[in-house]
C-alpha cells in the first residue's frame, strides 16, 4: 500500500507587499506605544502567511530589508562609502526584539554585502573597502544572533567567491537567483545545504561526485518535481522551500499542500 510522504518547508523570504492603508493603520494602533516604521510593518507582514501557513521553517525578511541594513550602516552617503564602514545596531535589535515576539529563533533574510551597490569614494582600494563591509556585516549579524535570531539567509543575485569565503558561518545560510554549475559550486564549497529551482536538479546531480550535498531544498516544487528530486536523495535528504514575490498567503499555503506525495 502506498503512503504519503510530507517534507519540511523552509522560506527563505518575501518581498515586500505594497500595504493597505487600513491594515496599516490598525497594526499601527496594536503597537501600544511601541517603536515602529513601514519595515517593522514589511517583516511582520510578510511573516505571518508563513506561520498561518504552517512553514515549518519560516524566515522574516527579504529584498526589501536593505532599506534598514543601509539605514544602519555607518560610512554610508546613500550608496556610496564616504568613511570608515560602521554600524548603528539599534534599529537590527529592535526588528530582532519584535520579531523574537511573534515568533522564537526566526530567521532573517537580508540582501548580501555585493548587492548592496556600493561605490567606494573613501577607500579607493577594492579590497579593503570589501573586507570592511563585510567585517560589518558579521557584527550586525552578530548582533541580532546575541537579541535572538536564529540565523541569517543572505540573498545573492550572483555569489560572489571571496565574499561567501568570508561570510561562511553554520548561522548563514546562501541562497541565490543565479544557477549555473559554476555558482552552485561556489555555494558548495561552503555549505552542503543548497537551495534549487527544479530545472537545476540534473546540476546538483552532476556536483555530488564533487561536493558533499546533505540536503536539497527544491523551490516552487510540483509533485512530479518531487519524484525527480527522489532519484538523487532520501526522503530525509529533501525539503520545500520558497521565496515569495507576490501573493504571499497563497503562496505559502501552495508550498506547504504541495510539499508532500504517495509513494
Amino acid at each position: 500500500m502506498r503512503k504519503r510522504v510530507s517534507f519540511p518547508t523552509r522560506s527563505f523570504g518575501s518581498d515586500a507587499q505594497a500595504p493597505d492603508p487600513g491594515s496599516l493603520a490598525e497594526w499601527v494602533g496594536s503597537r501600544r506605544g511601541r517603536a515602529a516604521d513601514l519595515i517593522t510593518y514589511q517583516l511582520e507582514q510578510g511573516l505571518m502567511p508563513q506561520l498561518n501557513s504552517g512553514v515549518t521553517s519560516p524566515c522574516a525578511g527579504g529584498r526589501f530589508y536593505h532599506k534598514r541594513w543601509l539605514g544602519s550602516l555607518i560610512g554610508i552617503e546613500g550608496t556610496e562609502i564616504t568613511g570608515e564602514i560602521g554600524c548603528d545596531t539599534g534599529p537590527l535589535l529592535n526588528d530582532a526584539d519584535d520579531l523574537d515576539m511573534v515568533r522564537k529563533n526566526l530567521w532573517l533574510a537580508v540582501p548580501a554585502p555585493r548587492e548592496l551597490g556600493l561605490s567606494d569614494h573613501y577607500f579607493h582600494d577594492p579590497d579593503e573597502a570589501a573586507h570592511s563591509l563585510v567585517s560589518t556585516y558579521q557584527e550586525m549579524m552578530r548582533a541580532m544572533r546575541d537579541a535572538g535570531t536564529a540565523g541569517h539567509v543572505l540573498l545573492y543575485e550572483k555569489p560572489l567567491g571571496e565574499e561567501l569565503e568570508a561570510l561562511a558561518d553554520r548561522k548563514v545560510f546562501f541562497f541565490s537567483r543565479h544557477q549555473t554549475k559554476k555558482s552552485l559550486s561556489l555555494l558548495l564549497e561552503h555549505q552542503s545545504v543548497v537551495a534549487i529551482r527544479p530545472s537545476r536538479l540534473e546540476l546538483i546531480g552532476d556536483l555530488m561526485g564533487e561536493y558533499e550535498v546533505q540536503k536539497i531544498i527544491l523551490l516552487d516544487a510540483g509533485e512530479e518535481d518531487l519524484r525527480q528530486a527522489l532519484e538523487y536523495k532520501d526522503p530525509d535528504g529533501l525539503l520545500c522551500g520558497g521565496y515569495c514575490q507576490d501573493s504571499c498567503s497563497h503562496y505559502w499555503k501552495s508550498i506547504v499542500e504541495n510539499a508532500s506525495i504517495l509513494r
